[in-house]
């Protein structure tokens, strides 16, 4: 168990000391050389000039007072200038003035706003920040999950002080495995990537629940590591499928619709649609109204293609809307009834009404 927060011995003494401290700073040891008048002349010269290494550069001797009267005005002013210029380690030493009010007013908001844009240019660092900010409820609201998400990102980039943390996170990990997934696969808080979505999903399924499994399995057929492995996408599904997540019984229906690793069997698709049916997913309904329609491993009943395409469309899925106006033209008054009549009792027998309108929603 965790200890309790804000009490974390590594907290005050890794954090202030390795972490909280811009990195341009830490890179100023004692041994550095002070700068001379000539090499803060040149290097306010190429800042002026719009230089963001050189604008980080004379932040740092500021903060410093390497060679320059001693500022944190002047360090968060050509912090900005390089941060407003897309330099992640100016990013992060500005968000780091302004988590502790040096040189700018105190404002632990802002603070984690520059983190997140250096952590997406993958400044482990920030990413490090970020966890900090989450775990403390620093700026943004406490949230533990995201906090060891971002500790183990950071990791993953070199972050020493990041691995210490995770350590003494266990007991987040699977769930923070999950999110980093669908922090790859989303591509909002860091840079898009399947293949990174789907080494992360790989550890949270070893221990995690059905969600996981599918979402994982979805990345693997849409070709995001190579060729689909079907056998393990179908054990993914059918782990989700056993723990009476519609999504799971979708995934399998698709299986057996297209004949994907497994034989051709529309029968067996129309099987697994109406178990996720019945467990409120809507593409689901759908693709079983289709199949009636059709008369595709089911013997051709329109007023049946009716029924679960109307539950389909009451879920705002664009293409069962699609779907169910094709076919009101092709039934009459009294079927169209008929369906709508079977269809209130489908949804009355099996409730809940379909809400869902995705796998994984």
């Amino acid at each position: 168990m965790i200890a309790p927060r804000f009490t974390w011995p590594w907290m005050f003494l890794v954090l202030p000391l390795i972490n909280l401290v811009p990195p341009a700073l830490t890179q100023q040891s004692s041994s550095s050389p002070q700068l001379s008048q000539e090499e803060v002349a040149q290097l306010s010269a190429k800042a002026k000039g719009g230089s963001p290494d050189a604008q980080v550069s004379l932040a740092a001797a500021y903060e410093a007072g390497n060679g320059v009267p001693k500022s944190d005005q002047q360090a968060a002013t050509w912090y900005r200038a390089a941060a407003e210029q897309g330099n992640a380690r100016a990013q992060n030493s500005l968000g780091l003035m302004y988590r502790s009010g040096r040189g700018v007013d105190e404002d632990k908001a802002e603070a984690v706003s520059w983190y997140r844009k250096a952590a997406r240019q993958r400044d482990f660092s920030a990413m490090f920040n970020l966890g900090t900010a989450y775990y403390n409820g620093d700026g943004i609201g406490i949230d533990d999950v995201a906090a060891c998400a971002w500790f183990l990102i950071a990791q993953d980039f070199g972050s020493r002080p990041a691995a210490d943390a995770v350590r003494r996170m266990t007991e987040f990990q699977t769930q923070a495995f999950e999110k980093i997934g669908d922090m790859y696969e989303k591509g909002d808080e860091i840079p898009r990537s399947d293949r990174d979505a789907v080494r992360w999903y790989r550890k949270a399924v070893e221990n995690g629940e059905a969600p996981v499994q599918v979402k994982l399995a979805n990345l693997l057929l849409q070709g995001a590591v190579g060729a689909p492995n079907y056998e393990e996408v179908r054990h993914l599904c059918e782990k989700a499928a056993k723990q009476n997540f519609a999504p799971g019984d979708y995934c399998l229906g698709q299986l057996y619709q297209k004949g994907s690793g497994v034989e051709q069997d529309l029968s067996k698709a129309a099987t697994w649609f109406t178990e996720a049916a019945k467990l409120g997913l809507a593409v689901a309904a759908l693709r079983l109204g289709e199949m009636y329609w059709r008369g595709e491993g089911l013997k051709q009943d329109k007023i049946s293609a009716y029924e679960f395409i109307y539950l389909a469309s009451a879920s705002n899925l664009t293409e069962a809307t699609q779907d169910k106006e094709r076919l009101e033209m092709e039934l009459t008054s009294k079927e169209l009834k008929k369906g709508k009549a079977r269809a209130a009792e489908w949804a009355r027998q099996q409730h809940p009404l379909i809400l869902r309108g995705k796998p994984g929603n």
